[in-house]
């Protein structure tokens, strides 16, 4: 209602701790680094995404039509499919149809190197060292490789699967005669 109060409050840093502004800052600057690459795999993972909405979509088209002309595009489409499939194992680990929590926890990919390296350097009450310097590398590599992996998906066997797709879609229209 009609009463209100306020107050500023300033929160300070444990004094006991002294000044750690500069460890801080070191810390930021190590996560804007690797936010870099994760910007990077967000992106590639985005192109993955729309490419399975077009198999999907180009699946559903398939349905309807003659087996026998759809047949060679049917197969490419769900060849691409598991290929987009691959890279995303490599990315995240495989999905586990069983119920439950079951991610192998020993698997390294690439999700589980950019996480390592974040979760190194905000562990510790101090600035990131050489240790946090190597897993940013490696996951810096592991992102770099992914996408240079999906980058050559797209130009390669995407593409031929692109040009063949447009050149034998199957019509959407059939031909209807007069009844009588």
């Amino acid at each position: 209602g009609e009463h209100s109060d306020s107050t500023f409050v300033t929160v300070s840093d444990d004094p006991r701790l002294g000044n750690r502004n500069d460890i801080k800052l070191a810390q930021k600057t190590a996560l804007e680094q690797l936010q870099k690459a994760s910007e990077k795999l967000t992106k590639a993972l985005d192109q993955l995404s729309e490419a399975e909405e077009v198999c999907n979509k180009m699946n559903a088209q398939l349905k309807g039509a003659d087996p026998k002309a759809t047949d060679s595009l049917s197969k490419l489409t769900k060849k691409m499919l598991e290929q987009i499939k691959k890279i995303r194992d490599k990315i995240s680990g495989p999905t586990e149809e069983k119920q439950g929590l079951s991610r192998n926890p020993f698997l390294v990919t690439v999700l589980s190197q950019l996480r390592g390296a974040q979760q190194s350097i905000t562990a510790k009450s101090a600035a990131p060292g050489q240790a946090e310097a190597t897993l940013m590398g490696n996951a810096e590599t592991a992102v770099n490789n992914i996408v240079k992996e999906i980058n050559e998906f797209f130009a390669g066997s995407w593409t031929a699967y692109k040009n063949y797709a447009e050149a034998n879609r199957p019509p959407l229209f059939k031909e209807y005669k007069p009844i009588d």
